[in-house]
């Protein structure tokens, strides 16, 4: 199950990684494209104060073209993402690295830039330094923890040699020299590369979640193929929940076998559709039963089902519960008989209690939980057997010696069937 999960989740999480790419540069182009509106209210608003001085229109028009680029790149990358798949998954992750270095590259760009117009470590502090940060931060949509810790790598790598570069040139009047300061620059770069790592973390516990999530899911479904529909869903909890693997082996179950009485005559005169409808309508509530009860349908055989209480599963009393599904079903058929809900129908049910070996049979296409043994066999004859005794439901002493009734049973001994050479007492409760 946990292959199936793990091949599902690598087939969903690649499809995962190409939306998050692109919503990743959809969330930086909006980011950039704030930023720009912001960087014009600045120029609007202090061009009188400004405006002479001949670093500040060249500042701000540099800004605007470097974000302009940026927007268009992201805006680019977010349509042109979904085609980079058809490069092959290494190519792939080759132009994702490449998109992340040339990403973090853009704002060092820009501080250059700046570098030919500003003094000493001054375009170390204007706020496009700061888009290191917005870039690490949106890098953990990648979903790759590598890629974070190497678009932080790079950030820090790059920031501190154009700090180095700039503690070199000469300092504005008034003002220390850059050089003193490199060691909070390195400071600086560092939080960049912790800043990358912290995102590769986000990463990996997302793609754990992730994981855990689609496991969950395919053990779901490999369940439910299983065991087809007629399971109840406190069962497939509890699979998933203990990690339960099918396999064979002996286990102690109660079997039921019930059958509708005379449905072939039922059947004679009635369409298909009308056929189905009344199996649907009375197996409904049949099968709800059993399942309430913690019994597991296995097969339904046109007019009749087999229904297991204690496998894959195992109960505190697998044979109480399956006496007690018995009887509610009986009284259930019953008012629904008497209120005219249904056509009048009469029911019978076998169950009988023992080692069974239990475990999957088919291809790997298509496999079916089953039972084998001669319990199995006992509770099909039982069934079987409340045509001769007039009787609906026909226990055998390996259950009743297990349960607690409320009634008193009528007790048939001696009985003889076909396959099994030593007689039985069969207990009648209805």
């Amino acid at each position: 199950m946990k292959l199936n999960g793990t091949k599902l989740f690598e087939e969903t999480f690649s499809d995962e990684i190409i939306s998050s790419e692109s919503f990743r540069s959809k969330i930086l182009a909006g980011i950039v494209g704030f930023i720009i509106i912001v960087v014009l209210l600045v120029a609007f608003i202090y061009e009188n104060k400004f405006g002479d001085t001949s670093h500040f229109n060249v500042i701000i028009e540099l800004t605007l073209i470097i974000l302009g680029v940026i927007l268009i790149r992201a805006l680019f990358i977010s349509k042109g993402v979904k085609r980079w798949n058809r490069f092959g998954v290494k190519t792939f992750i080759l132009i994702r690295y490449v998109n992340a270095l040339v990403e973090i590259t853009l704002p060092s760009i820009a501080l250059i830039i700046y570098s030919f117009s500003l003094p000493s470590t001054i375009p170390l502090f204007t706020p496009i330094s700061l888009l290191y940060f917005i870039i690490i931060m949106l890098s953990s949509l990648e979903l790759d923890f590598k890629l974070c810790v190497f678009t932080g790598a790079m950030a820090a790598i790059q920031y501190s040699l154009i700090a180095y570069f700039l503690i070199s040139k000469p300092a504005m009047d008034g003002m220390m020299e850059g050089s003193d300061f490199y060691p909070l620059y390195l400071g600086v770069a560092l939080l960049f590369f912790i800043s990358g790592h912290t995102a590769g973390l986000i990463t990996n516990q997302i793609k754990k979640e992730l994981q855990k999530h689609y496991n969950v899911i395919a053990e779901r479904n490999e369940i439910q193929k299983l065991f087809g529909q007629q399971i109840s869903k406190e069962i497939v909890d509890e699979l998933v929940k203990n990690e339960y693997r099918v396999q064979s082996r002996v286990r102690f179950v109660a079997i039921m076998f019930l059958d509708i009485r005379n449905f072939s005559i039922f059947a004679q005169n009635k369409s298909p559709e009308e056929i189905i409808a009344y199996q649907n309508i009375i197996f409904s509530f049949i099968i709800e039963i059993i399942n309430k009860n913690n019994g597991i349908v296995t097969q339904i055989m046109g007019d009749g089902l087999m229904a297991i209480f204690g496998a894959p599963v195992e109960h505190e009393n697998d044979c109480q519960l399956a006496v007690n599904a018995a009887i509610e079903i009986h009284k259930e058929l019953k008012r629904r008989n008497n209120e005219g809900l249904i056509p009048e129908t009469v029911i019978r049910i076998g169950i009988n209690a023992g080692e069974v070996v239990t475990g999957n049979v088919g291809t790997s296409e298509r496999k079916q939980y089953s039972i084998t043994g001669q319990p199995v066999i006992v509770a099909a004859r039982l069934e079987q057997l409340n045509k001769e005794l007039g009787s609906s439901i026909l226990i055998s002493s390996n259950v009743y010696d297990r349960i607690v009734l409320n009634i008193e049973p009528m007790i048939h001994r001696d009985i003889f069937i076909k396959g099994i050479p030593a007689p039985l007492t069969v207990y009648q409760l209805v």
